[in-house]
């Protein structure tokens, strides 16, 4: 069992990679979006939002892949959608996993492939390897406005 000082250490760790892989995503630096990631066939990605329905990418070859292509496609960094605000979180550490639930606000930001306007339902799975938190699933729900 972790003290509070270990748990609090551990709850900052993980919330850092959560942001710093929405921060590289968005400035479409494909490097250290990476790094934030645990690079397994058996990582996931799951999401919804209106304009482009279920999303389901298995993988992480698969994940790479698109992310990839979404960012040479679309190389402008949008540094407005870094303004996020995290709410309702709920974190748990078990050993050497984790899981996260929050609710995500972000701003209409005029992107239309890669903004995340409003409120999105947002779970994280991460594992601990090497002593780093790496993301192993992400899943989300965006609401909107």
């Amino acid at each position: 069992m972790m003290n509070q000082s270990e748990q609090q250490n551990e709850t900052t760790a993980i919330m850092q990679v959560i942001a710093a892989e929405s921060v590289a995503f968005w400035n479409k630096d494909f490097a250290a979006w990476a790094q934030c990631w645990r690079q397994t066939p058996y990582i996931r990605r799951v999401g919804w939002w209106a304009s482009g329905g279920i999303t389901v990418t298995e993988g992480w070859q698969a994940l790479s892949d698109r992310v990839k292509t979404t960012m040479v496609e679309n190389p402008e960094p949008n540094p407005t959608a870094l303004n996020v605000r995290r709410e309702n979180v709920n974190l748990r550490v078990e050993g050497n996993m984790a899981w996260v639930t929050f609710d995500q606000y972000g701003q209409d930001t005029g992107d239309l492939v890669m903004d995340m306007p409003g409120l999105s339902r947002e779970t994280r799975i991460l594992e601990k390897h090497d002593g780093a938190w790496k993301i192993v699933y992400v899943g989300w729900l965006l609401e909107g406005e």
